[in-house]
Order: structure tokens, then sequence, then C-alpha cells
């Protein structure tokens, strides 16, 4: 059987998109290269300006071809496919959608989307991802909520995911928000977010916890940062020498949560430290008192899992899917409660964590053994 991979190259202010995308590619490429099995796979790339992913592939001798896409066109002719049945012979012919033809010229028995990706009507049995069904789950988010992005949503990931052979998941509360909005009724394989090598390798900084919490995420709505402020300055009636740094690109939400900060008048105990490298990110994690994750939604979030890898004290939201990621490990909050923020923050200065238990944890989530799970999916007879 051949596989084919279809890969758009992700830039790292995306966040944990960035980050779970390379970390599973690598693993991918690496366990190939292992088991000398290049010529089962035939990879499709787009978007790599930088030549960062194709040149993996050169280097470890595994096929591939690269396409560029304009992503306003992308997203019209993408959801004209979807729109438009009869659109799709045409589009396919004059090879302005290409990815069925070149899989097609391949000869790929099956396409992965190894990536959370919504394309156009693939005709090749296909393998998609699916992190997470916020457009329907959380529509009031103005990240999902006007009406151009909703109709898209819809047609195109409702579609495209119901039209799989098989959709990968990571949680069973995740596969229920699938079956209950798409209707799909294929395959599902349960896959749990991985957390990237980097966070449980990178040596500890040995240093005093200081006094600050970090909430890494960027300043989209559904992160939740207006409530998250209202709770810091809540506790800070007790607690005045705590910083909150927030990390994230600035822009989306952020105007708000500046003129937020100066509003409740805690500028000087808030630290915007922007985007973030992924050593900075490690260093603010391993110096920092607590990590706190108040967003509204999941199924799973990627820095939890990091926060955990570094063995920190960790407050999170209790949304859907939230304990079957992280199970019992974190501090639990309501994120629509202030006062529920801030008591977990209180609660946080007298807990202390079982690091055996989440070392053992920890073992079931290495990117290896999703590649693994995953493969053992595509090769079973």
């Amino acid at each position: 059987m051949k596989i084919g991979v279809f890969l758009s190259k992700r830039i790292s202010t995306e966040g944990g998109g960035y980050t779970i995308t390379e970390e599973i590619v690598d693993a991918l490429i690496s366990n190939i290269n292992k088991n000398k099995s290049q010529s089962d796979f035939f990879f499709l790339i787009n978007n790599d300006k930088n030549n960062l992913i194709c040149s993996k592939l050169k280097k470890n001798k595994i096929s591939y071809s690269k396409i560029s896409e304009s992503k306003g066109f992308k997203i019209i002719f993408t959801f004209t496919s979807h729109f438009f049945k009869w659109s799709n012979f045409l589009l396919n012919s004059l090879n302005i959608l290409k990815i069925n033809n070149i899989f097609k010229d391949e000869k790929c028995d099956k396409i992965l989307f190894i990536s959370s990706e919504h394309r156009e009507k693939i005709y090749t049995p296909y393998i998609t991802t699916v992190w997470d069904m916020q457009h329907e789950t959380h529509p009031e988010f103005a990240e999902v909520s006007s009406f151009g992005k909703k109709i898209y949503k819809k047609f195109v990931y409702n579609n495209f995911i119901k039209e799989a052979d098989t959709v990968i998941v990571g949680t069973k509360v995740g596969k229920s928000e699938i079956k209950k909005y798409t209707k799909f009724s294929n395959k599902f394989l349960i896959l749990p977010h991985p957390v990237s090598n980097i966070f449980l390798k990178k040596k500890k900084i040995k240093s005093d916890k200081k006094k600050y919490f970090v909430y890494p995420a960027n300043f989209w709505q559904h992160k939740n940062h207006i409530n998250l402020l209202l709770g810091f300055k809540e506790f800070l009636k007790r607690n005045k020498q705590f910083i909150l740094v927030l990390t994230g690109e600035k822009k989306n939400n952020y105007s708000k949560i500046i003129h937020k900060i100066d509003e409740l008048n805690i500028f000087n105990n808030v630290h915007i430290a922007g985007h973030v490298s992924t050593n900075k990110l490690i260093n603010l994690y391993d110096k920092s008192f607590a990590v706190i994750y108040p967003a509204f939604s999941g199924p799973e979030n990627l820095p939890p899992l990091e926060a955990l890898a570094r063995k920190k004290i960790l407050i999170n939201s209790l949304y859907p899917g939230a304990v079957e990621q992280l199970k019992k490990f974190p501090i639990y909050i309501n994120p629509n409660s202030p006062m529920d923020i801030a008591k977990g923050m209180e609660k946080a200065k007298n807990t202390k964590l079982d690091k055996e238990k989440i070392n053992f944890f920890l073992k079931s989530k290495s990117s290896k053994m999703y590649i693994e799970n995953l493969l053992k999916e595509l090769f079973k007879v």
C-alpha cells in the first residue's frame, strides 16, 4: 500500500497548531527512515516557502512534491468544490485544484491529512485529523463568528470530515462532537495529542520559583483573557507580589486585553511577553510559580501538557474533554467565573505535584507512540 501524506506548512505564531504539527511530522519522517519504508510514502507539501519540510524529506530520501497556493483562491475554490458538486470535474480537469491529480498520478491508495486541515472533495480514500469542532460548539467567538466563516466551515469542514474514510481525534469527547455535528459514520482513531520531545528532554533550569503565573496563548477571544484578568485582580488583593505573564502574538483581541489591564489598574502586575520561541517558553515555564490555562474550549490543548512535562503546577479550565486529556493533575476552574479563577490561583499556593505519576502519565504522550499507533492503523491487514 502506498500512502499519500498532505501537509500545509504552518507558522510558529499559530501556537499549538504549529508545535504539534512539527512534532508529528518529524516523528513520522523518523519512523519512515528507521524502518526503511520510503517507497511506501509520498508527501505533498503546500506553501513550504523556505523548504523546511522539503529539505527533511529530501535528506531522508522520501519522495515528495511541492505546491504553493494563494490563501484567498484556495478558500474560494475549496468552497466551490463542496457547494457546487458539478464543479469538481472542471476544477480538477483544469488542474486548478491539484491534490486529486497529484496523488492519482503517484498511485496512492490512501491519503493522510496529518494535521488538522480541510480541503476540496477528495476522491481517494482519506484519513483526516480533527482537533476540535469549535465552529459548532463555540460559534460566539469572534475568530469563528463572522457570517462568511460560519457558512464556509459548516460546508467545507463538516463535509470534508463526513466524507473521510477515517477520522483521527484525540478524545472521546471530540469523537462525540464530530458525530453530533457531521453525522460521520465511518471509523474513528483516537490518538491523544503528543507532547513535544523538547518539553520532556530539555534540562530544567535550576532557580527559585518566582512569583508569577504564565498563560501561554494567543490573544483570541476563546482563550478567555478578560475573565483571567478579572480573577487575577481579585487574587492580587491578598497577593500583591504576584505577576501574570502573557505570551502570544500581539494581534486579534490584543488591544482589548491592554485596555482591560489599564481599566483594572494592574499594569504593574501584568507582563506581556509577546510571541516567544520554544526555548524561551520553556524558560518561562521553569521559572514560573504555576501555569494557568483558563481557555473556554478543548477538547484538547497542548500548553497544559507542556506545563506537566516541565513539572509545573497547572490551573486549567474544566471544559469538555479536559479531564479526559489531563486526568486529575490540574487544579480545575470554571472559566466563566473570575472568582473561581482567583480561588484556583490561591489553591496553587498549597499544591504539590506527584512527579512520579506525571512521568508515568507522560509516557503514553510521546510523538513516537502517536506515529506507531497511526501506522498500525494505516498498514493493518
